[in-house]
């Protein structure tokens, strides 16, 4: 059985990215993928490497919600997988650090679709995981998410700077065609954590994600690309929209495991 849950336990964010706006003129569109290309070429020293994760982490700290599309791809034990969903982070007044997060009402909600249903729930004390399929609603501490760097982005719980080395992206580290005209950033920790290897993420001109592949010590695999991203579209205000996020609706002969 497909275990997409798997995919909280390196990264995320918890996160993601800004596409061109397609209804811009055609010369603007010329000019952005140029840049674009530009920024995918260029070669950077290992400061402008640093400076690029920093200005990465910088575009979420303030970031108050966010709403995406998501395909998954895994590779484990040489078997091959895939996924798709929705994804949903809301982190009330743009509030940075773990402690706010949980205190102010932050959520992550992830929906996958395919290969079947299935929830999860993080309110950075619980992860909730729901499969209609199996009747189960498995319940564990968010503490294992320390090692997650979506979890840690979208949060402010880690700055990225100082808990990982940055080099030039790994053309060889990527389950499917990478994006083009983005710029790859190829991230080790810089202290061993258990759930994460080394990680990948592609960014645009902008600084936001499109793409973040990552590798534990079993050799297990786990790519995530990103679409149809919505920012702040959800507002601290909105309590039915919030209500929703928080919600899970289980059938009756639900088996519930705490772990």
């Amino acid at each position: 059985m497909f275990k997409p849950y798997r995919a909280l336990l390196f990264l995320a964010l918890s996160a993601l990215m800004l596409f061109p706006d397609q209804g811009l003129a055609s010369s603007v569109n010329k000019a952005t993928k140029t840049a674009e290309a530009s920024l995918a070429k260029q070669e950077l020293s290992q400061q402008q490497l640093t400076s690029l994760l920093a200005r990465v982490e910088k575009k979420y700290a303030d970031m108050q919600s966010l709403e995406c599309s998501f395909e998954q791809h895994s590779k484990s034990g040489g078997r091959m997988r895939e996924g798709s969903g929705q994804a949903f982070f809301f982190r009330p007044g743009g509030a940075s650090g773990e402690k706010n997060f949980v205190a102010k009402g932050g959520i992550i909600r992830w929906e996958y679709l395919k290969p079947e249903a299935q929830t999860i729930i993080n309110d950075g004390k619980e992860i909730q995981i729901y499969s209609p399929a199996d009747k189960q609603l498995l319940i564990s501490s968010a503490e294992a998410l320390d090692t997650d760097i979506t979890y840690a982005l979208f949060t402010g719980q880690t700055n990225l700077t100082e808990s990982f080395l940055v080099a030039e992206g790994d053309s060889s580290f990527s389950l499917s065609p990478p994006p083009a005209g983005l710029r790859a950033l190829h991230l080790v920790p810089k202290e061993p954590q258990s759930q994460l290897k080394q990680a990948q993420i592609w960014v645009n001109k902008d600084m936001y994600i499109e793409r973040l592949i990552m590798e534990d010590y079993f050799n297990a695999i786990t790519e995530l690309s990103f679409n149809d991203i919505r920012f702040n579209a959800i507002k601290p205000g909105n309590t039915a929209k919030i209500k929703q996020l928080r919600a899970l609706n289980i059938a009756a002969d639900t088996e519930i495991i705490r772990q």
